[in-house]
């Protein structure tokens, strides 16, 4: 017989989405149980986010002790021990969790081990990692399963040798070679890292570039750099067929080449985990795609039923799934407050890093603004000399008539950081002559901003 508990809010699944949602839920005095099979933080914590960038950390002091001998630091060589380097990688995301359990604990939120389903509109059956069944009423849930990667033909995910997300952070060696079938935002990280490490990386991308829903600019500079790096890139190009070759996989490229690689890296988007969860069975509805479908306020067709982060589609990111929590258990507490995705900055920790945030010049022009870029080269910052990271720019699009901020684009040193900088702007609905007009520390790296937004004036000091 099934153990039966009560709640005011359960949900389902412990993503950044799912465990934010669960902390400001408890916080607002609300009983909470939250489901989950696997480990507290989902894909960001354990299989992404945390785990992809302690190794691209790994990789910026590999790039410093390269550069080391312009600052007077004799090293011989950069030897890299993948091992240790992988168990950095294992500890950090292991601290992180055990501080999200110890959260959970201190908060007093009830974890149910196990996989959970939809009974009815109120009620979620949970089957046991142990075997056991535990039946959770609730008067209100919220739906934050997640996504897994897709799979493409004529790939057949293994994680032994064809690798996903998780297979890849799981290897125990370092491959010689690999192919990276996808030149998205994963592909591209995933390659940085790897080119780094050692491992000789190719491309394949279906698209006419790279990064495709970048700025142009952000997209060709990042290419300039993995060629030299020595990373091959093969754009309208897709991979026509692949066979098992004494533990290699030998691959026939629709352009008539072939080649051999030890490992694939399959990076071509992700799917929403929205089956076997109950939802045809109560009558929640999905989109086209097989995510859910939610309005506004994060409501699905049932009106006590909420979903959030990549299983409602949209920005497949952990801070915007983090932010649809809170959305969601504002509306539960009847604050009806709607989803906004006017303002979302996203980050991409290549080497170097690209941080964006709303519009591009092509996006903006496309919605009828008469757009004006300012932009400012790292090349002329006396800081990012001093940090040997000259590489990239700062870009500001307004509208030219009003000064409004529609998006930027960074490419260049700590661009994740700086792009937020310009996020705050926008969200507080500043005009580009503020972010000018504010006075910015010497030297630094945010200088770049200020000056970028001068350039939208034409009176950046720095820039010839």
């Amino acid at each position: 017989m099934a153990e039966v508990k009560k709640a005011d809010v359960a949900i389902l699944g412990a993503g950044p989405g799912g465990y934010v949602a669960a902390i400001r839920a408890k916080k607002l005095g609300l009983d909470v149980i939250l489901v989950e099979k696997e480990n507290l933080g989902g894909v960001c914590l354990n299989w992404g986010c945390i785990p992809t960038k302690a190794l691209a950390h790994t990789v910026e002091v590999i790039e410093t002790v390269k550069k080391s001998q312009e600052l007077g630091i004799n090293i011989s060589a950069a030897e890299t021990d993948f091992g240790k380097v992988m168990e950095r990688k294992d500890k950090i995301v292991n601290i992180q969790r055990a501080g999200l359990e110890y959260n959970f604990k201190k908060n007093g939120i009830e974890i149910v081990r196990g996989t959970g389903k939809l009974a009815s509109k109120d009620k979620i059956i949970v089957k046991g990692n142990a075997g056991t069944e535990v039946e959770i009423n609730a008067e209100n849930i919220i739906l934050s399963t997640g996504s897994h990667a897709s799979s493409v033909p004529p790939f057949i995910l293994d994680n032994e040798g064809i690798l996903d997300n998780v297979g890849i952070l799981s290897l125990k060696e370092l491959p010689k070679s690999m192919l990276v079938v996808g030149g998205g935002v994963i592909g591209c990280e995933f390659s940085s890292i790897f080119s780094a490490l050692g491992t000789k990386i190719t491309i394949v991308e279906i698209m006419p570039r790279i990064l495709l829903n970048e700025d142009e600019e952000v997209s060709e500079l990042i290419k300039k750099v993995f060629v030299k790096k020595g990373i091959n890139i093969y754009t309208n190009v897709t991979v026509k067929e692949v066979k098992k070759v004494n533990n290699q996989y030998m691959c026939l490229l629709s352009n008539g080449e072939s080649a051999t690689f030890d490992k694939i890296l399959v990076s071509v988007g992700r799917k929403p985990n929205t089956k076997d969860i109950g939802l045809e069975d109560i009558g929640v509805k999905l989109d086209g795609k097989g995510f859910i479908a939610v309005d506004k306020y994060l409501k699905t067709s049932i009106d006590n039923i909420f979903a959030i982060g990549d299983a409602v589609g949209g920005y497949q990111l952990a801070h915007v799934a983090s932010s649809e929590g809170l959305v969601a258990v504002d509306n539960i507490k009847g604050k009806n407050k709607e989803m906004n995705y006017g303002v979302v900055p996203w980050a991409i920790f290549t080497i170097p890093e690209v941080g964006t945030v709303g519009l591009n010049k092509k996006q903006a022009e496309e919605k009828g603004y008469d757009v004006c870029t300012g932009i400012f080269p790292f090349k002329n910052s006396g800081k990012a000399y001093v940090v040997q990271e000259t590489e990239g720019f700062v870009k500001i699009f307004t509208d030219s008539s009003t000064k409004e901020i529609l998006g930027s684009t960074i490419v260049g040193p700590r661009a994740s950081d700086l792009i937020h900088e310009i996020a705050v702007a926008m969200h507080g609905e500043l005009t580009a002559d503020y972010v000018a007009n504010a006075i910015h520390a010497h030297p630094t790296l945010s200088e770049a901003v200020m000056e970028a937004a001068e350039d939208c004036f034409g009176l950046a000091t720095h820039k010839v």
